[in-house]
């Protein structure tokens, strides 16, 4: 049986980049909701590496029957997967009571259900053949409240949580769990970050990480099993240190740090694209 690895949210970004990079030595499946920009994305790889086989699957995962669709696939293909990289998601920036709870149900379908939900399709594989290795992508939120991305941020906590837990339950199958916390990236996310006008000194471009330096770091800490990587000492330590401060005065902090300089509620509903 062949052997792929499974890479969501794979279009752009930190995805492709990490797809690109598994292409080295890894068949691929992508996985995104965006049909041209995916089917790109495979071509691309695949005059790249020639002797890599890619598939484009698209499905939109914010909806609830996505996984199984996604592990039916597999199936169909007659494959097995070896790695799960989980780096969909995306987040919606504004005052929560502001938010469009359409929207709201969306992301976290997507950032928390979907994720659980493919960690345990192909996890419970894994676990019955003793190996496998599964990736999923959090973000420097997870380590404090973040208001205006209350939704968001606490979404991601739930992956750091919910990665970290499970790699524990799966440790003596031969089984690793990884979780990735990017920070600031020069990725479509970040960009509407800047659009919002939010607090330029923590997201200055100049100190933004490549989506490709991103993706290095996550596949790196993929395959020698790391429970977390926070990606930058400089992230490391602002993640850290604010775990040690008193609850209030992180959250006061978070607040300064993500408050719109923007005013108007058409732009504090937006939605992002990213980790």
């Amino acid at each position: 049986m062949t052997t792929y690895s499974i890479v969501t949210g794979a279009s752009s970004g930190i995805g492709l980049e990490m797809a690109k990079q598994l292409a080295e030595s890894h068949h691929l499946i992508l996985v995104s909701r965006d049909e041209g920009k995916l089917r790109q994305a495979a071509a691309a790889i695949g005059d790249v590496h020639p002797h890599a086989v890619v598939h484009a699957f698209v499905a939109d995962l914010s909806a609830p029957e996505a996984p199984e669709r996604v592990l039916e696939f597999t199936r169909e293909l007659g494959v097995q997967v070896d790695v799960l990289i989980n780096n969909a998601g995306f987040g919606l920036y504004g005052e929560h009571l502001g938010l469009d709870p359409e929207r709201l149900d969306a992301m976290l379908q997507l950032n928390i259900h979907a994720l659980c939900k493919l960690c345990l399709l192909f996890g419970q594989q894994m676990k019955a053949r003793g190996g496998g290795r599964i990736l999923n992508v959090a973000s420097t939120a997870a380590y404090q409240p973040t208001p205006f991305f209350a939704a968001y941020g606490a979404s991601k906590a739930f992956v750091l949580n919910f990665s970290e837990a499970l790699a524990k339950e799966l440790e003596d199958f031969g089984v690793t769990v990884s979780c990735l916390s990017p920070g600031p990236t020069d990725t479509a996310f970040f960009g509407e970050i800047d659009r919002h006008g939010v607090d330029a000194g923590h997201f200055d471009k100049r100190s933004r990480h490549t989506a490709m330096r991103v993706a290095s770091v996550g596949i790196d800490a993929l395959f020698h099993g790391r429970l977390s990587k926070i990606v930058g000492l400089k992230n490391f330590w602002r993640a850290w240190s604010l775990r040690l401060a008193p609850r209030g005065l992180v959250a006061s902090y978070s607040k300064s740090l993500m408050r719109s300089s923007a005013a108007g509620s058409a732009r504090s509903r937006s939605q992002l694209t990213g980790p």
